[in-house]
């Protein structure tokens, strides 16, 4: 029986989404993995434990079957599938699409009857775990009073759909009795329904970030570009950074502090006047809100950066950006807005001598 987890125990964001197809395959989305495509669910389910182990902590994963059902599922760092409690099936009754493929011809697991329905008070959104058939003969054609419902799985041209064997009316929602699953093939974990009311469904992947939920995408970033995976890293964090300005707005704490983040990624991929822009950018904006210890923090990991550059047609380029935020921004007494206009005078200074010389040595 998959690990059952209650809402409170795994944060709402990251989550992942799953669209299961036809064929089997499955495409996976979601913040910090960029959109991919799979051969099956457990190659799916490993690349999303992957995230997971980057945070060291289940995330949610949303799975959509090919038939629209959903599963609201929680996927571990060891590549284990639970539940999120409260949170199974969404929509209409799934195909298990882990379980063992059936032979031509053997019965098709039987759906609740579509006759009369749940008695007056019961949530007629929880849906009872379907029952396998209990006998491998096809049954003569439905007569005309109620009918099983439809079977969702297809059945081959020109085979008459075998008909389910009736079954008891559905339990009573009160005191659900969920009937044991079929075994699910090696590597492709099916997920149960939990018959009980729903609470408000964890975000798709893609939804909105919410404010106080990236620390651990921060550390997520960094690990990679401590691994060795700068790239990466980069795109993640440039994709995050997009992300959280569009949800929260470009100058949110939240929003800030990712591109602080991608600032600090953008040098170690080699970019130093780019990552001085974007430390300038945000320097720019805590000084707006009126935070001076957070802007005059990220002014003084700019003006570092800019220091450092070593070409000089690069150094001055950067100059410009670094003057205009020392402007705002001067540091005690003005002390750090006087030291990098006289910085850039000398590289401006340094570039005009080396100039004067190349003409000098230039024949006429």
């Amino acid at each position: 029986m998959p690990t059952t987890y209650e809402p409170a125990e795994v944060p709402a964001w990251p989550a992942y989404a799953f669209v299961v197809t036809d064929e089997g395959r499955v495409t996976v989305s979601g913040p910090l993995l960029p959109a991919s495509e799979h051969p099956d669910r457990a190659s799916a389910i490993d690349a999303v434990a992957a995230a997971a182990a980057g945070l060291g902590r289940p995330v949610r994963a949303q799975a959509t079957e090919p038939d629209g059902a959903v599963w609201l599922l929680v996927i571990s760092p060891d590549g284990a599938v639970g539940e999120l409690a409260g949170g199974g099936q969404r929509g209409k009754a799934p195909k298990k699409r882990g379980a063992p493929a059936r032979a031509a011809g053997s019965p098709a697991p039987a759906a609740p009857s579509a006759g009369p329905g749940p008695s007056a008070g019961a949530d007629a959104s929880t849906v009872p775990t379907p029952r396998p058939a209990q006998t491998p003969a096809p049954e003569p054609a439905p007569a005309p009073a109620p009918a099983p419902a439809p079977e969702p799985a297809p059945v081959a041209a020109g085979t008459p759909a075998p008909e389910p064997t009736p079954v008891p009316e559905p339990i009573p929602v009160a005191a659900p009795t969920p009937e044991p699953e079929p075994a699910p093939a090696a590597g492709l974990p099916t997920p149960v329904a939990v018959p009980a009311p729903a609470p408000a469904p964890a975000p798709a992947a893609g939804a909105p970030v919410t404010p106080g939920s990236l620390a651990d995408a921060v550390t997520h970033l960094h690990a990679h570009a401590a691994a060795g995976r700068v790239d990466h890293a980069l795109t993640l964090a440039a994709r995050l950074d997009d992300q959280t300005a569009n949800a929260l707005g470009l100058s949110h704490p939240d929003a800030l502090r990712i591109r602080e983040a991608r600032a600090r990624i953008t040098s170690l991929a080699g970019d130093v006047s780019g990552a001085v822009r974007l430390y300038r950018d945000v320097a720019e904006r805590w000084h707006y809100q009126g935070a001076g210890e957070q802007a005059e923090a990220v002014a003084d990991c700019a003006h570092a950066l800019w220091l450092e550059i070593p070409d000089l047609e690069t150094a001055i380029r950067a100059g410009v950006a670094v003057v205009r935020m020392r402007n705002q921004i001067p540091g005690e007494s003005g002390s750090a807005y006087t030291a990098v206009v006289e910085h850039q005078a000398r590289l401006e200074a340094a570039r005009d001598a080396a100039a004067r010389a190349e003409r000098a040595m230039t024949p006429h």
